[in-house]
């Protein structure tokens, strides 16, 4: 299964790497990106980057100065206009409530940590466009999640979840979706609702089917 990974090196660059064409072709789209640095891919392993400049973006900070010297819940309150946070790979047990305070966010990255459960104030970004929450613990996700009408990418990947809230089906703007390596044996039919999802990763699962609403979204490519 392919990962997407987004890397921001100045405010006209966003590095990729690990994509796949359909995804690349998608991530491309979504946020209008003509200009990558294509030297730079495969150079770093996403996680660690937690460093703030005027423009709201991110920039790279060891895992070490998070752990050790940084107060989150704090540093959150402080960064109402961030668009970007990548805390990936960062042995994170929890989230706090406050990053619900974080309206502008567009692109969110958890994955990699120790979390066990998001708590409902994710619903509060409705900006947000990507989110990953894949390789940690979790065995559901808050109903609420169903509140990012604007999220365009989703990865539950890599986790413990026994099922996925109906809620989801809410997404209208969803187009790739990452559910494989978790314990689902089921899949809400609301997904089918989800027009313009594009692909849909399900494999390593306990699935015995995949609702027939879901496999009737046009053009709709799922990864069993």
């Amino acid at each position: 299964m392919a990962y997407f990974n987004i890397i921001p090196s100045d405010l006209n660059n966003i590095i990729v790497s690990y994509l796949s064409s359909d995804e690349l072709k998608i991530l491309l789209g979504i946020f209008n990106i003509t200009n990558l640095n294509w030297n730079t891919i495969n150079e770093y392993h996403f996680g660690s980057y937690l460093s703030i400049n005027e423009s709201g973006y991110l920039g790279k900070l060891g895992t070490e100065s998070l752990r050790d010297k940084l107060n989150l819940v704090y540093t959150i309150n402080e960064l109402i206009n961030l668009q970007r946070l990548y805390l990936s790979d960062n042995q994170l047990t929890q989230i706090p409530l406050e990053i619900g305070n974080l309206k502008n966010l567009q692109i969110l990255f958890l994955s990699g940590n120790k979390l066990k459960q998001v708590p409902p104030e994710i619903g509060n970004l409705i900006d947000l466009q990507v989110l990953s929450l894949s390789d940690n613990k979790l065995k559901q996700v808050p109903p609420e999640i169903g509140n990012l009408k604007n999220l365009q990418i989703l990865s539950l990947s890599d986790n413990k979840l026994k099922q996925v809230p109906p809620e989801i089906g809410n997404l209208k703007n969803l187009q790739i979706l990452y559910l494989s390596n978790n314990k689902l044996k089921q899949v809400p039919p609301e997904i089918g609702n989800l027009k313009n999802l594009q692909i849909l990763y399900l494999s390593n699962n306990l699935l015995t089917q995949v609702p027939p609403e879901i496999r009737e979204i046009p053009g709709i490519r799922i990864y069993e």
